[in-house]
């Protein structure tokens, strides 16, 4: 029974490793493959995988870098499918940074100097 619990536990993470490109470190879902070809061209894929984003900020990315960057245009239905797949799998997150450290444990705050005395 624990090793049925055990299993059930750890399914979503085995299932997550194996849609997950060895050589890219992409997610495998519908328009990988267009990212893959046409992203990593210019710079690597952890740059890709690394950024968070909604579907306007991926489609102001790709604007920026036709713009500057000499990022060819693509055909209507390619362009979806890199902005489905992005703003899928590379959405925008939670503030990821640690909580602000409380005044009291600040340098030269009156507790900090009370508990060194």
């Amino acid at each position: 029974m624990r090793a049925a619990l055990l299993l059930l536990l750890l399914l979503p993470a085995l299932t997550s490793a194996a849609d997950v490109d060895e050589v890219t470190g992409l997610i495998r879902n519908p328009g990988w493959e267009q990212v893959r070809a046409h992203c990593g061209g210019c710079h690597s894929h952890a740059l890709v995988t690394s950024q968070r984003a909604d579907r306007n900020t991926w489609l102001d990315t790709l604007r920026w870098m036709q713009a500057t960057q000499n990022l060819w245009q693509f055909e209507p239905s390619v362009e979806t499918q890199i902005l489905d797949y992005l703003a899928e799998n590379y959405p925008p997150t939670a503030n990821r940074r640690r909580a602000p450290i409380p005044p009291s444990l600040m340098p030269g705050s009156d507790k900090e100097m009370a508990n060194k005395q």
